[in-house]
Parts: structure tokens; C-alpha cells; sequence
């Protein structure tokens, strides 16, 4: 590519974490895809290095290239920020940070997702591009809601292995507090959802009475009814059209999505950052907010091929790839599937190139 600096690593003994770490830091020296939050002055940083499991926090930056250079230097597994925001980031007690707000963080995994069960090998779970794309279309969902029911502008984040981010912004979001916060949970997860109080003249099986008709939801209206009504239309029910406890409340199953409550209510949360690699997959946390994600290479930093012996069997559909092998074979693989199974220990590789772009 023009413009574009491209290194080459040769692969020629696979030493697992510190070879891991000397491409991380050969991406993040050379033109890191890294997108900083805003107002970075304001955040508290958070780094896991490849050398041991614990976390380094409490650390600040003025810009965004005291950032860069930080993950050139030391190249952590894992690189997060808060959503929140702090007078003094760098303070080692929350009451010395003095909190300033903090933006909402949903976070979805898709093994939380029905009918997405992750392949678990060993220790390892590994996702197929298939679960990926529910996730995605999940987001999609979380996104529109915090925009039109919550009037909160927000982007969607594929975290780099499993699942992903919505992050909202908004004025008065950044001053929720935890029970606040759980409601927005509440209300994205649809818990303790009652059909009976969106379509009141229901009941299980009958109405209520014969003189009186339900409104039928339509897609215009405000919160859960809007959601049912658009799911409605969708299969073809029109509205004022006969309506179904059973059927809503199938509904309800479709459209509320199943994210970490937890995570939502804490307003000291971190988010991973934008272009810096996952530790648990060697692949990117992009931003997706576009309207189109697919699981392919474009989500690594790294091209080429490398040669590997298999440490497991496998067979799915990974980055767009058809995987199908057996523990103890040799084959050939390009790099961005490669390091993810070498990242999870299913395969090591022996041999090859990789390109850092």
C-alpha cells in the first residue's frame, strides 16, 4: 500500500507470549491504528503487560502522543481507558480522582446471545464469524436504542475477540449514578419486562373483556411498544391487527438483548482502546459504529503466512476462513487466523513471515 510502512518478522522459533509481544510492539512503533477517547487528559489508563497478570493503573496522559509512545515502549497485552472522567486521573483513590462523570458502557458478549455457544478448546473459547455477526446485529440494536429512547449519541466497538462495545454520550448521562445505570441495563436487557403493562387489555391466552380492544403497538411509539411494533410489522402483522400474549412475549425474547448488567451500573468501568490490540486473539478493537462489520483479516494487524502444527482440533469458520483439522497436523495458514489460534494455544506456529502494517 502507498504511504503505508510494512515490517516483516521472520517466524522462526515460536516462543509464545514474548513472541506474541514483539509484534504487538512492532505495530504499535510502527503507525498504531490507535484512536484516543476524548478529553484523554481526563482518563485514567490501564495496561496489562505480556510479563505477568496483574494490571498497571493510575496512569495519566496529557496527549494523545504521550499515549503512543507509552504503547510503543512497553507494547501491553491488554490497554484500556475509564469512561470516566477525573480532575486528577492519575490519583490512586477514587475520592482523590474526584469524579466528573462517566459515559454509559454496555458491554455484549456473544456467548451470552441465544443459540451462540463459543467452541471451548482446552481453556479457550473460541468464537465462529457467525456468533460474531448476532453480536454485531446486537450492538446495532443497543445503539438504536440509546438513540432514540435515551437521546444518547453512541458507537459500536468490536472489543478484538468475543463481543462488543456500545458506548453512549450524552450531558446528562455522564452524571448517572449506579441505580441509574441499572435501570438503563434494565431497560436495554428488557428485565422483568410485563407484556401486561405494554398491552394492558391482555391477558395469557384471552382478553381482559370483549367491549375493548388492545392498541396494537406500532413501530412510531415511544420505548418497548415501538420495538414490539416494529417486530410486528416484521412478520407481517399489521397494526391493529390480531395480537397474541404468547406472541409478544416470544417478542420480547427477540428484541431485548442480554449484556452485563454489572458493567453498565459502574461508573469507573474501562473500555478498551480504540486500534490497540487484544491480548486474547491478537486482533484489533475497531470501531464498527459504521453499519457494516464481517469477520475477516481487515480485524488484525497482521498479514502473510505462517506455517503452524495444530495443539488441537478445530473446525469452524474463523476471520472468513473454513477451518477444519485434527491435533498434530502441519498446515499452512495466513497470519491474522494463525496468531489468533497461536494467541489461544490451539496451534504453534514453526515457520513463516509476518507483515506488521
Amino acid at each position: 500500500m502507498v504511504g503505508v510502512d510494512v515490517k516483516v518478522l521472520k517466524i522462526v522459533r515460536w516462543e509464545g507470549r514474548k513472541s506474541l509481544k514483539r509484534l504487538y510492539q512492532t505495530y504499535y512503533s510502527q503507525k498504531p491504528r490507535i484512536k484516543p477517547p476524548t478529553m484523554i487528559d481526563r482518563r485514567e489508563f490501564a495496561f496489562q503487560p505480556f510479563e505477568f497478570e496483574s494490571y498497571v493503573r493510575h496512569i495519566a496522559f496529557r496527549g494523545f502522543q504521550e499515549l503512543k509512545d507509552y504503547l510503543a515502549s512497553n507494547a501491553p497485552r491488554h490497554a484500556y481507558y475509564s469512561v470516566a472522567l477525573y480532575e486528577i486521573p492519575e490519583a490512586k483513590s477514587m475520592e482523590e480522582k474526584v469524579w466528573l462523570g462517566s459515559e454509559l458502557l454496555i458491554d455484549i458478549d456473544v456467548d451470552r446471545l441465544k443459540g451462540c455457544s463459543p467452541l471451548k478448546i482446552g481453556d479457550e473459547d473460541i468464537v465462529d464469524d457467525d456468533c460474531l455477526l448476532e453480536g454485531y446485529k446486537a450492538a446495532l440494536r443497543v445503539k438504536k436504542m440509546l438513540e432514540r429512547d435515551l437521546d444518547s449519541s453512541s458507537t459500536i466497538y468490536f472489543s478484538g475477540n468475543r463481543g462488543f462495545h456500545v458506548i453512549g454520550s450524552c450531558d446528562y448521562c455522564l452524571k448517572l449514578g449506579r441505580d441509574e445505570r441499572g435501570e438503563v441495563a434494565s431497560y436495554i436487557s428488557g428485565l422483568g419486562l410485563d407484556v401486561g403493562y405494554i398491552m394492558p387489555l391482555l391477558e395469557a391466552g384471552k382478553r381482559r373483556s370483549k367491549a375493548f380492544k388492545a392498541a396494537a403497538p406500532s413501530r412510531d411509539d415511544p420505548g418497548w411498544r415501538g420495538w414490539l411494533g416494529a417486530e410486528l410489522e416484521g412478520r407481517g402483522v399489521a397494526p391493529g391487527g390480531p395480537l397474541d400474549f404468547e406472541l409478544l412475549n416470544s417478542l420480547v425474547e427477540e428484541v431485548q438483548v442480554p449484556i452485563d448488567v454489572q458493567v453498565t451500573r459502574d461508573p469507573s468501568r474501562l473500555a478498551r482502546i480504540v486500534g490497540s490490540i487484544n491480548g486474547k486473539a491478537s486482533l484489533l478493537v475497531v470501531d464498527v459504529s459504521g453499519g457494516e462489520f464481517r469477520p475477516g483479516p481487515s480485524l488484525s494487524p497482521f498479514s502473510g503466512y505462517l506455517e503452524v502444527k495444530a495443539l488441537a482440533g478445530l473446525e469452524a469458520r474463523i476471520l472468513g476462513y473454513g477451518l477444519s483439522f485434527k491435533p498434530g497436523e502441519t498446515l499452512t495458514l495466513e497470519a491474522p487466523v494463525a496468531l489468533l489460534l497461536a494467541t489461544k494455544n490451539i496451534v504453534e506456529p514453526v515457520s513463516g513471515e509476518v507483515k506488521v502494517v
